[in-house]
């Protein structure tokens, strides 16, 4: 397979971004990649299961309507989603078969750091665990889903690839996507925090968070 990638994030801010919605129709992708929790274990959407003609419209106007809520709260980006995935409906009616799958690890672990980042941020960038950690963990999950979608797609040889992670986890999911030594993805995430080293971050985790220890244990392969 030489897939053809194209990576758009869409600016976390209280505002429109359309660019994620208008790459959908530009580029007409046969794989879109979202920085959304798994299903239970699985990055597979509801929505593949059917075809173009026949995708659940439950299912579509129940994740519309999460956003205009999202929207209502607070978070204006929400309705460059509203926009993304209309464009995304209107592919299916036009007999276009676009798979969706949703990377990110699972809801338990985004919504942990999720709480501490809205109170911590800016101090929190210079903290190992909420920093490096964090970005570790989802991201080596973010990894092996898209590995795994990568191998299972035999539909076409070149499909077109839309990647809708922010693009600093798209940048560090190509680099565990590249099979590097443990030496050099401790390296890349940890070397600059001099209070963990190989030896005790696994109990320094274990004793400062669950959730992350949890995680931690199932996937790091530390």
């Amino acid at each position: 397979m030489k897939p053809k990638i194209v990576q758009f994030d869409i600016r976390e801010e209280n505002r429109k971004d359309y660019r994620q919605a208008r790459a959908v129709l530009k580029y007409r992708p046969d794989i879109i990649i979202f920085e959304n929790p798994e299903h239970n274990l699985s990055p597979e959407s509801k929505f593949n299961k059917y075809s173009p003609q026949n995708k659940p419209m439950k299912e579509f106007l129940a994740i519309q309507k999460y956003f205009k809520i999202a929207a209502k709260e607070g978070f204006g980006y929400a309705l460059s989603d509203i926009k993304t995935w209309k464009n995304i409906m209107q592919l299916w009616r036009e007999g276009h078969n676009v798979l969706i799958y949703d990377v990110d690890g699972p809801a338990e672990l985004r919504q942990e750091f999720f709480h501490v980042w809205r109170h911590m941020y800016p101090c929190a960038l210079k903290n190992w665990l909420w920093v490096a950690c964090r970005f570790y963990i989802r991201e080596v999950i973010m990894a092996k889903h898209v590995c795994n979608i990568l191998k299972k797609y035999k539909t076409k040889t070149n499909p077109t690839i839309l990647i809708c992670l922010q693009k600093i986890h798209w940048v560090h999911v190509k680099f565990l996507l590249s099979n590097p030594s443990k030496e050099k993805i401790w390296k890349y995430y940890f070397g600059r925090f001099k209070e963990i080293s190989r030896k005790n971050i696994t109990s320094k985790i274990k004793k400062e968070n669950k959730v992350f220890y949890k995680y931690w244990k199932k996937y790091s392969g530390f």
